[in-house]
């Protein structure tokens, strides 16, 4: 329905503009699609290993290449960008905050970091990773912030519950 929905629209946007658009068709996998904000477009998903998001959902949901992602209860990554998702790992960099860094204004101020995920774990027929490492290019981190990180999840990430 959304497809045809945004088609619609796209087709609308040309005639009224004469100019090409593209529609969610054109759009692969992993590329920012134009229609919801920056947020990496999916079409379901390639069966390749997921994480466990609840960014916007409680509840959770399967995602690849998030831009933004509830790793856990105190850990959040946002204005995330991937350089590499495979089966085995995902690497890439955004901003970091979580319940841990509240004292230093994290939320309004994150940490810019380096982020890999792995360990793919299934859960459901499903592939998720189940770790993430953390590096502080810049250096910003101070050591007593990184060590509450570390302390509050143990560089696990959440999985969905067992069905």
């Amino acid at each position: 329905m959304k497809r045809v929905l945004l088609s619609g629209i796209a087709l609308a946007l040309l005639t009224a503009c004469g100019q090409q658009v593209t529609t969610p068709e054109e759009i692969e996998e992993g590329e920012t699609s134009p229609d919801d904000g920056g947020t990496p477009y999916s079409d379901g998903g390639d069966g390749g290993t997921y994480v466990f998001n609840r960014y916007g959902d409680p509840e959770g949901y399967d995602d690849q290449r998030p831009t933004d992602y509830v790793a856990t209860e105190f850990t959040t990554f946002g204005r995330m960008n991937w350089e590499e998702w495979s089966e085995d790992t995902a690497r890439g960099h955004g901003e970091l905050s979580g319940t841990w860094c509240f004292e230093q204004n994290c939320v309004d101020d994150p940490y810019e970091v380096d982020v890999e995920l792995s360990d793919p774990t299934e859960v459901g027929g499903t592939t998720y990773f189940s770790t993430y490492t953390v590096s502080d290019p810049d250096g910003d981190m101070p050591a007593d912030v990184r060590e509450a990180m570390e302390s509050a999840d143990g560089g696990r990430l959440d999985l969905p519950p067992e069905e």
